[in-house]
């Protein structure tokens, strides 16, 4: 009969066999990918639909402030 080995136990083994040191980072790639595809991604699209909004006001605050002591 084969014994399962319970996660804490493959996590012992890993502080002790340098080889199953990847153990301890069990599922962080899809947290990776996950993080990329649910936050940055709707950043990213976000920003590139309200870019020439944002450059706008930007230029019109710049020249606000630049004209604002001429006035």
């Amino acid at each position: 009969m084969k014994s399962i080995k319970r996660h804490s136990d493959v996590l012992e083994n890993a502080k002790r066999v340098p080889a199953m040191r990847g153990a301890r980072r069990l599922g962080t790639a899809m947290l990776d990918y996950v993080l990329v595809l649910g936050a940055v991604l709707p950043m990213l699209a976000m920003s590139y639909y309200y870019s020439m909004r944002i450059i706008r006001a930007v230029y019109e605050m710049t020249c606000t402030l630049v004209c604002w002591p001429f006035m």
